[in-house]
């Protein structure tokens, strides 16, 4: 089984990953999503596939996120403020 960490979960490539982590969890495991504004999207993510640790771009997202996400528990949440 292979590990993985998805950056950009909510884009359309992410997205289309995703879709193929899910239809092969026998050689899949999501450990890790990373995404940059779409707090709903990467909340639902964090619900259906479960990561050990999620990552968005700006600390102010940060507080909806986890608000969205109560029903799983994650080892742990970041962000990384970014420029421009």
């Amino acid at each position: 089984m292979k590990a993985i960490t998805l950056l950009g979960s909510t884009g359309s490539i992410g997205t289309q990953t995703l879709d193929i982590v899910q239809s092969h969890p026998d050689q899949f495991r999501l450990v890790g999503l990373a995404a940059g504004r779409n707090v709903k999207l990467l909340a639902q993510q964090v619900r259906q596939f479960r990561p050990d640790i999620v990552a968005i771009c700006q600390a102010d997202y940060l507080p909806e996120l986890k608000a969205r996400s109560l029903t799983w528990s994650l080892s742990q949440f970041c962000w990384q403020e970014t420029k421009g």
